[in-house]
């Protein structure tokens, strides 16, 4: 029995627009890397070495970059050609995996710390919750008897829980979780006109009498706003502790620059003659006499007697006068 990684992220990511014009939202960068590089490697770093991405929105880019960043892992990837929703995505990866495969899925723009090595080990599937304050913003699990789940409910106007499911979950059995998906689909069953993840799980919880468990996660950063990516990368860089808490590439070139904390830089970038805080810089992007703060810039720009709060897309030249 093999352990498959499977990570929908074929989302087009239009609330974190303009950057995401030109790159995968799974693409952009956070605390040094890009989103996605942080869910393979926590994962391949409970020792799995499959997975199974679905893509979509701009789906070369992401799979090129992907296989040159991870040349020892085996990677597939499946297209996702219409938007129908997650459980549709999922549903699509079915001939990646064999009838007694296990799956590990994790949605593309969950970033967490957990234990995954334990939740690998259930011999029933496994649902990652995180504990919220305001549970009507998210789907949520209604807890049984030990670790067991009774309901989940989507956005619950009454308060039944305060345990949130951010999309870490484990499946001994990836055969049931696709037999469930099967069934909605051919069934058109829909919420919001979209097959949903959660309409399988409720499947095979009332109908198949699948007993699932929980198992809290230590984190759970959001990654799915540009104000949210910026958030996340400073919860991230703070994790690291005094002394750590920025990101710049070993060949980023920082000249006569102050880079604070919470800044993080990526591959190529070049950084003249400014001050950062709180910032991200995509690869290959030029800084040169910018005071920046709780800024956003993506993949081979140039801002220039910049100052203030930016969001720059790829490719964009900004120079004002000095």
């Amino acid at each position: 029995m093999a352990v498959k990684c499977l990570i929908p992220a074929a989302g087009k990511g239009t609330r974190m627009r303009p950057l995401t014009h030109t790159l995968p939202k799974a693409m952009l960068p956070v605390a040094g890397k890009p989103t996605i590089y942080h869910i393979i490697d926590r994962a391949a770093k409970a020792g799995v070495k499959d997975f199974v991405i679905i893509t979509g929105y701009l789906r070369e880019l992401m799979e090129s970059e992907i296989l040159a960043a991870y040349p020892n892992l085996r990677i597939e990837f499946v297209e996702q050609k219409e938007q129908l929703g997650l459980g549709h995505a999922i549903y699509m990866a079915g001939s990646k995996f064999a009838k007694d495969d296990s799956m590990l899925l994790i949605y593309g723009d969950t970033l967490f710390e957990g234990d995954i090595e334990t939740m690998m080990q259930a011999k029933n599937p496994v649902i990652g919750v995180f504990e919220v304050e305001d549970p009507r913003r998210f789907g949520v699990i209604e807890k049984g008897a030990g670790q067991t789940i009774t309901n989940l409910v989507e956005k619950p106007e009454k308060f039944v829980s305060n345990l949130a499911i951010p999309g870490v979950n484990f499946f001994p059995s990836s055969s049931d979780l696709f037999a469930a998906l099967e069934y909605i689909v051919h069934n058109n069953v829909r919420t919001k006109n979209e097959y949903q993840a959660t309409d399988a799980f409720q499947y095979m919880l009332r109908e198949k009498k699948t007993i699932f468990t929980w198992q809290i996660l230590t984190a759970w950063d959001d990654a799915g706003t540009l104000e949210a990516i910026l958030d996340t990368n400073k919860i991230i860089l703070d994790r690291r502790g005094a002394g750590n808490k920025s990101a710049i590439a070993k060949d980023a070139k920082v000249t006569n620059s102050v880079v604070t904390d919470f800044v993080s830089v990526s591959e190529g970038a070049e950084i003249q003659n400014s001050t950062l805080i709180n910032c991200i810089v995509d690869r290959g992007s030029v800084i040169k006499n910018c005071k920046l703060e709780n800024s956003l810039i993506g993949r081979n720009a140039v801002l220039e007697n910049v100052s203030g709060t930016v969001v720059v897309g790829d490719d964009t030249q900004l120079r004002l006068r000095s």
